[in-house]
């Protein structure tokens, strides 16, 4: 597996094909395998909530979601990363490559009408992919032993984990120390995406990193504030690490 180090965080270095068909493999093994995005938000959170930190290294394998972290990966590495990994695109690399193969998904997250579409969808797309279950994210603390014992009976090769930071991440070590399942996958908004719920941004938008931008014009209330701080709290650590990285340079 190749990986960069990048602002503090070990991320994959490989295409989204590539990725998918390294975790297809690794699912074969159940070996309750971790895996996080990061972006921006995430960056930030990283470096400025130390339990988040903790927590998000948990991560067997993380992965660039961002073109922001792309982008200053370039700059801040040698071997910069060759392309976004961006979940909403790489669960079809997945879906694609596992369908013909046989691996088995479950699906956790969104609310009932979310989920039931995504599944009706994903089935519809890809006939033949195995689906080993699914379940809205609208339970509480109490239903967690009910929740990790279907995840564990269905004993899938993947888990999609859609459950909104921090709780999504949260869950997946629980499901890690309790389910025997092969890829735990956080996927933040990805059943919408599924369900047709959300619009992805033209693809031209999506090439130039600005996605982002795409979701703020459709949610201005949700997300200005978010992106306005955290954009701004990944920009000062993209100069912090550049900053750092030209030292050594000119110290060699």
């Amino acid at each position: 597996m190749k990986t960069i180090q990048f602002c503090g965080v070990e991320l994959v270095n490989l295409t989204r094909d590539q990725f998918a068909t390294f975790v297809i493999e690794e699912s074969r093994k159940f070996g309750k395998i971790i895996s996080f995005s990061l972006n921006g938000e995430s960056l930030a959170k990283f470096h400025n909530d130390l339990d988040f930190k903790k927590l998000f290294l948990n991560a067997n394998y993380v992965h660039a979601d961002g073109m922001s972290i792309v982008t200053a990966s370039k700059m801040l590495s040698k071997e910069g990363l060759p392309e976004r990994i961006a979940t909403t695109d790489w669960f079809h690399n997945v879906a694609s490559q596992s369908r013909k193969n046989g691996e088995s998904h479950y699906f956790l997250g969104g609310n009932e009408d979310t989920i039931q579409k995504t599944v009706a969808n994903v089935r519809s797309q890809y006939p033949g992919i195995k689906i080993a279950g699914f379940r809205n994210g609208y339970f509480s603390e109490a239903d967690h032993e009910k929740v990790l014992k279907e995840i564990d009976d269905a004993h899938p090769n993947f888990i999609w984990v859609g459950l909104g930071r921090p709780k999504q991440e949260l869950f997946s070590l629980l499901i890690r120390d309790n389910c025997e399942v092969g890829i735990i996958k956080t996927c933040g908004g990805l059943f919408d995406f599924l369900a047709e719920n959300n619009r992805r941004a033209p693809l031209i938008m999506r090439r130039l990193g600005l996605e982002w931008l795409f979701r703020l014009y459709l949610q201005p209330r949700r997300l200005f504030k978010r992106y306005l701080v955290t954009n701004y709290q990944s920009l000062k650590i993209f100069a912090k690490y550049l900053f750092k990285t030209n030292n050594l340079a000119n110290d060699i």
